[in-house]
């Protein structure tokens, strides 16, 4: 699916048309490689390289506070506040999303199961607070679709990488924040839903600082058509966390996800809030508590 932002007028069809796509809540390449087998050393150090990043301190439960601006060209055309809130356990991380601002739309949130023993490798459920309140199942076709009309897609905002399905091989290396980093192919097993994802994985610590959507294109190599660019990161307590991330789909269209408070080892995150069942209460509930601490500037 190639993604494109329009003017105010076709924002808001879009906001409309994905009334059931809630909130969530950034760049060289030199060339595109051409698929193909990769040496067994090079798929041995992905899956290294993965298994670093999916065992990083990222504050375990947490919560985080974030502002989502969505730009045509240099200027903001929406904003939104949103809060989240995560946990691990057994394997599996959840992360609830909630949207605080514009006041219209407060009380939408979504869960964002990340289970490696799910047949699409995560799960989203979706409540919306208007109509019947009902908690509704996202279905996997819709995972890569626009957040709020942004460029951002469910799969973004995971906390971990999938492994289950995907396979992975080096295409290269590159440089960012000024950190040396790894860049790793991603390609989906699944015939059906056939997707390729570029990870750029630093090492020592191993943070994500990049991601490239491709898209296949007839008779030629694949194109970027999404790309995500990590531009501050802070580390609190011994977890690291994105200060700035920015996500462009070209057209002269961009979303910044900035971060406003983080907070690792997070006592409030009970493992009950953490259901489908707990999102029509869950706003309420997190109305009363304090907000989180803002981080340092971005390292």
């Amino acid at each position: 699916m190639r993604y494109r932002l329009g003017g105010p007028s076709q924002n808001a069809r879009r906001l409309s048309k994905l009334g059931l796509a809630a909130l969530g809540l950034l760049w060289p390449l030199s060339s595109l490689l051409a698929a193909g087998p990769a040496p067994a050393r090079a798929t041995d150090a992905a899956l290294a390289r993965v298994e670093a990043y999916n065992s990083r301190s990222f504050g375990n439960p947490g919560r985080r506070h974030v502002r989502l601006e969505l730009y045509s060209g240099d200027v903001v055309t929406r904003t939104f506040e949103v809060s989240n809130l995560w946990r691990k356990d057994d394997g599996i991380t959840r992360t609830l999303f909630i949207l605080h601002e514009p006041r219209g739309l407060a009380g939408t949130n979504y869960l964002l199961v990340e289970d490696p023993s799910s047949p699409a490798g995560m799960e989203v459920y979706l409540h919306l607070p208007a109509g019947e309140r009902k908690v509704l199942t996202v279905r996997p076709g819709s995972f890569d679709e626009g957040l709020l009309g942004s460029d951002f897609g469910y799969r973004d905002l995971r906390l971990q990488l999938p492994v289950a399905g995907w396979k992975y091989s080096v295409v290269g290396k590159d440089r960012l924040l000024g950190r040396p980093v790894l860049v790793l192919e991603a390609v989906s097993e699944d015939p059906a839903s056939p997707r390729r994802t570029r990870y750029y994985l630093s090492e020592n610590p191993a943070l994500l600082l990049g991601i490239d959507h491709l898209e296949a294109v007839p008779g030629g190599a694949p194109q970027v058509v999404r790309r995500m660019r990590v531009g501050g990161l802070s580390q609190v307590a011994g977890a690291w966390t994105e200060t700035r991330m920015v996500m462009t789909a070209g057209e002269g269209h961009s979303s910044v996800l900035t971060l406003e408070g983080f907070e690792p080892s997070y006592g409030q995150a009970l493992a009950e809030m953490f259901t489908p069942a707990a999102l029509p209460s869950l706003a309420e509930r997190l109305a009363t508590l304090p907000a989180s601490p803002r981080p340092e500037a971005g390292r």
